[in-house]
C-alpha cells in the first residue's frame, strides 16, 4: 500500500497534536479519578452547603426555603436548628423544616433560599405538627480536616 507524502505529513501532524495533549484533557479525567476510590479521590467540591455552618442557618431561622420536588416546589420554614454531638474539631447540627401538606419520602432534594442560593439536602420526614403541616429533618455532621486526614482507607477485603 503506497502512502503519499501529503497523507504521511497529515498523519504525522495529527499524531504530534494528539501526543501533545495531556491524558487528562484527552479523556476528560485522569486514570486516578476513574478508579472509583472516593478516599483517594474526593469529588470536586462544588456544593455551597459545604460552606454553610450552623451559624449561617441560625441567621436564617424562621425564613422560607423552597423545596424542589418532582411534583413541583413548595415552601417550608426553617423552624429549629439544634446542636448535636460533634467529633473533635468538627461540627454537627440538625435543621427542622415545616411546610407542605403531603409527606415527601426520605430523599435528597434541592432547596432554594434567597440568600443561601441553591443546594442539595437529605431530608427525612419527621411527622406533622398540630396544624397538619409536614416536618422534615436534616442532619449535618462534619469531621475536622485533621480527622479526615487521619482516616484510613476502608479495606477491600471481606475479612
Amino acid at each position: 500500500m503506497a502512502v503519499s507524502r501529503r497523507q504521511f505529513v497529515k498523519a504525522g501532524i495529527l499524531a504530534a497534536a494528539v501526543s501533545a495533549l495531556p491524558v487528562k484533557t484527552a479523556l476528560g479525567q485522569s486514570w486516578k479519578e476513574r478508579d472509583g476510590n472516593p478516599i483517594d479521590n474526593p469529588p470536586p467540591q462544588n456544593d455551597p452547603l459545604a460552606n454553610y455552618s450552623k451559624a449561617a442557618f441560625v441567621s436564617y431561622l424562621n425564613s422560607v426555603f423552597q423545596i424542589q420536588t418532582g411534583n413541583g416546589p413548595f415552601d417550608a420554614t426553617l423552624t429549629k436548628v439544634d446542636d448535636l454531638t460533634a467529633p473533635d474539631g468538627g461540627e454537627a447540627f440538625s435543621l427542622l423544616f415545616v411546610g407542605g401538606s403531603h409527606a415527601l419520602k426520605q430523599d435528597t432534594y434541592f432547596l432554594v433560599h434567597p440568600a443561601l442560593g441553591v443546594f442539595q439536602l437529605f431530608l427525612v420526614p419527621a411527622g406533622s405538627d398540630q396544624n397538619g403541616a409536614q416536618r422534615y429533618r436534616a442532619v449535618i455532621n462534619r469531621i475536622s480536616p485533621a480527622a479526615f486526614a487521619n482516616l484510613n482507607a476502608p479495606s477491600r477485603s471481606p475479612y
